[in-house]
């Protein structure tokens, strides 16, 4: 029960405040807003997948779809 009152008061993200923070550095330009928060979100995927052992990952998928069979 103590879990379930910790995750009912636990603050939410992203909060009012962050909302129009981005806003702000946009310029207020919903529009922009977007662009910026996609072009964030391309750049965050693009240094995740230069930094993931492409390797590991094949060994990794080879063995749960082993799994299948």
């Amino acid at each position: 029960m103590e879990s379930r009152r910790e995750a009912e008061t636990a603050p939410t993200y992203p909060t009012e405040a962050d909302i129009d923070e981005v806003l702000a550095e946009a310029g207020g330009d919903a529009r922009e807003a977007i662009r910026m928060l996609l072009s964030d979100l391309d750049a965050l995927a693009r240094d995740h997948n230069a930094s993931v052992s492409h390797g590991y990952v094949y060994g990794r998928l080879a063995l749960v779809r082993g799994r299948d069979r």
